[in-house]
């Protein structure tokens, strides 16, 4: 090593010796600086705060742009001078910067919002200035710029933090700029409606201009306008430039429609009115507004679609449902609504030549056709009309006014033979019927009830329609619901009502006039006993009745037990406890719900229970005492049913099952069962009781020690043995067969 490598080597490690030793000074110089730097930004973050809230200095108006820029300038510094520290510091500083950062995040928002501000006030302000101009097309023009700024900047007005910061700002200019549109808006629409219309109109749209003329005119009737008389006159020559168009067309009956124009007119003609399918014009009249015609027409026919032209327009229906066929000589009553038609179809036999057959029509049908060919009449008229090759008249009629009901009437075809009526045919009756009006009637009486379609008709030929839940429902001011009050609906009931077509209606049935029988289940109907036949301390009654009526349970001489609800089904049932040993005598009686108790309990269904067992009394002993009971014939009698006092109350009779079997035992153990029909075995019904004739045994149980029956045998069991009531024989123990 030469001495220049030498001085170099040393001078080396002096610098690195000197930098070494000053390295913890530079670092504390330096920590130092940040936390000024971070103290400063805290500051500058807490001004800017307060600089944007409502309960600092905030006005809503002024940006506070120095503060702002003041604390995003400490932040950026901060920042800077991280990039040479520690990591640990570097957290612990950003930590510190967390409140300043946020407080600059919701400044700008702050900021952005009273530059949404700025923006929104100056298109309020050009919008004003265009109203001052009364130039309709610079109004609209200002009114969209407006709302569309309004729109797009209101979402910067609601991002601004704190809810008293937030409602100062958008205080200053949403408030006006919304009164602003809600004042000019009307008008604006109106406007727009109006171009358009007479846009529609050079492009031949002339219903969709109809349609916007309208929605304008309806704003106009309904809302105080800026430029009213303005607006009114361009509609008047938008309206004018219009030509007379159909707008609807309605069908009123089989032979009248309405018609709906676009605008008034002063008069029409009727050969101006055009229909297709064969349906013919032959009476026009205009109301007094001019903007609705009622034409009449030939009769329509069901199932087909007309259109009407008028003036270059057109409009279409179409004649609800189909013709409903009826025989001559069918005898069920039709109840039909006012607007259908049907047909009637009388078969005369024989040889008619020119003899004609007398149609009589009665006051409120009308007759439209025969034999296919258009003939109308109104009743109360008659009309001849030859029959077809088959000897076929078929007409087809409907009521003469869709308004008006038609109440049991008779169509009659009389066959005429020089000059006399020779035969006579008949329809069954007719009734067609119309919807009611709203309104309240006390006490109608119905003429037919379609529970499946929810509607009745009183006599009176007016249908009412049930729309479920929506409605109240009484039968004799008890609230029912739905299914419960069309249970109970009958013909010739009286009904009070209060009827809305479109909104909740009442109905109350004030008198029923029949009412469905309240009876006792046919389980409990009365066999070879007077009176049901149980075992036990307890049994449900049960039964049928009325609907949502309440069934009342007395029991013997009077005792009320209490009462149950009738299901909506006409179901009902009530637990009761029975006596033992005795006759137990149940009375029933139904009422409207909610009634008070009856006193004359015994004016309804009445039941007897007779409880008690069914057990044997005695067995008679055998003939030959052999000690072999085969071919010995049995007596089993059946014990009576007792009371308390050992009088008797009933005497059961046996029901034999085929495969009915006994079992009996012997002393030294030997068990065996007899079956009825089989080894010779003959089970067989007896005065009180039955008899046994016994073969073979069918089963050997237990041989016991000689697998041979003898002495006393003890009846262990009889089965399939019952009485007309499915009780099955009690046999206690220490009956025997003897001397067998």
């Amino acid at each position: 090593m030469n001495n220049k490598t030498t001085k170099i080597i040393v001078a080396t490690s002096i610098a690195a010796s000197a930098f070494v030793a000053g390295a913890p000074e530079q670092q504390a110089d330096a920590s130092t600086n940040i936390e000024k730097l971070v103290s400063d930004a805290k500051k500058a973050g807490t001004v800017l705060k307060w600089a944007i809230s409502i309960e600092g200095s905030a006005d809503g108006v002024t940006q506070p742009w120095s503060q702002f820029n003041a604390a995003k300038t400490a932040i950026a510094n901060v920042e800077a001078a991280l990039k040479g520290v520690s990591n640990s510091d570097k957290l612990k500083f950003e930590a510190q910067l967390i409140e300043p950062k946020t407080q600059l995040q919701r400044a700008q928002g702050y900021l952005d919002a009273i530059t949404a501000s700025t923006k929104i006030e100056e298109k309020r302000a050009a919008l004003s200035q265009a109203a001052t101009t009364n130039n309709l097309e610079q109004v609209e023009t200002k009114y969209h710029e407006m709302t569309a700024e309004f729109r797009k900047q209101t979402i910067l007005l609601d991002r601004v933090y704190g809810q008293s910061t937030r409602d100062k700002i958008r205080n200053v200019v949403k408030g006006p700029a919304e009164q602003l549109i809600n004042y000019l808006k009307n008008d604006v629409t109106v406007h727009m409606y109006t171009k358009a219309a007479a846009a529609d109109i050079r492009v031949g749209k002339y219903q969709d201009a109809s349609k916007k003329l309208e929605n304008a005119q309806s704003i106009i009737n309904s809302n105080v306008m800026v430029w009213e008389s303005t607006l009114r006159k361009n509609i008047v020559d938008v309206s004018n430039s219009l030509p007379v168009q159909i707008v609807s067309i309605s069908r009123v009956d089989n032979t009248t429609v309405t018609v709906k124009l676009n605008k008034t007119v002063s008069n029409i003609q009727t050969s101006e009115f055009s229909f297709d399918n064969s349906l013919t014009v032959t009476n026009s009249s205009l109301s007094k507004d001019g903007t609705t015609v009622t034409l009449t027409t030939t009769a329509q026919n069901p199932g087909i679609k007309y259109t009407l032209k008028y003036k270059g327009s057109s409009a279409n229906f179409t004649v609800p449902g189909s013709i409903v066929p009826i025989q001559i000589g069918n005898t069920t009553t039709q109840y039909r609504e006012t607007s259908e038609v049907l047909s009637l179809v009388g078969t005369f036999g024989g040889t008619y030549g020119s003899n004609p057959v007398r149609i009589d029509i009665p006051a409120g049908i009308k007759l439209l056709t025969i034999n296919g060919i258009e003939n109308v009449v109104a009743g109360s008229k008659s009309v001849n009309a030859l029959p077809d090759k088959n000897g076929v008249i078929t007409i087809t009629f409907t009521a003469n006014n869709i308004n008006t009901p038609v109440i049991d009437k008779v169509i009659s075809f009389n066959r005429i033979e020089n000059n006399k009526v020779i035969e006579t045919r008949t329809s069954a009756y007719m009734n067609f019927y119309a919807l009611a009006k709203d309104g309240s009637v006390s006490n109608k009486k119905i003429l037919f009830v379609n529970a499946n379609g929810n509607y009745f008709i009183t006599t009176d030929g007016l249908k009412y329609n049930l729309k479920g839940s929506s409605d109240i429902f009484k039968n004799e001011g008890i609230a029912v619901p739905l299914d419960t009050f069309k249970a109970a609906l009958n013909t010739d009931d009286s009904v009070s009502i209060n009827y809305r077509s479109t909104a909740s209606s009442e109905f109350d049935i004030t008198q029923n006039f029949y009412s469905v029988p309240l009876l006792f289940d046919s389980k409990f109907a009365y066999k070879s006993v007077v009176g049901y036949r149980m075992i036990g301390r307890q049994i449900e009654l049960s039964g049928t009745g009325q609907p949502n009526y309440d069934v009342f349970i007395f029991k013997n001489t009077g005792t009320y037990l209490g009462k149950a609800r009738i299901s909506t089904s006409g179901a009902w049932k009530f637990g009761v406890t029975i006596d033992q040993n005795a006759i137990n005598d149940f009375y029933i009686v139904q009422q409207v719900a909610g009634s008070a108790t009856p006193t004359a309990y015994a004016s309804g269904m009445s039941l007897r229970i007779i409880e008690g067992p069914f057990d044997l009394l005695s067995i008679s002993n055998g003939a030959t005492a052999d000690n072999n009971l085969t071919n010995e014939a049995i007596t089993f009698t059946i014990a009576p049913v007792k009371n308390t006092n050992g009088v008797a109350l009933v005497q059961d009779q046996v029901v034999l099952a085929a495969n009915a079997t006994i079992t009996v035992l012997d002393e030294d153990g030997t068990k065996a069962q007899y079956t009825n029909n089989m080894g010779g075995s003959v089970f067989a019904n007896a005065t009180n009781g039955f008899q046994i004739k016994f073969g073979n045994a069918s089963n050997v149980l237990v041989n016991g020690k000689d697998a041979i029956l003898s002495g006393p045998l003890d009846v262990v069991a009889i089965d399939g043995i019952t009485n007309t009531y499915g009780l099955n024989l009690k046999v206690n123990t220490g009956f025997q067969v003897k001397e067998y």
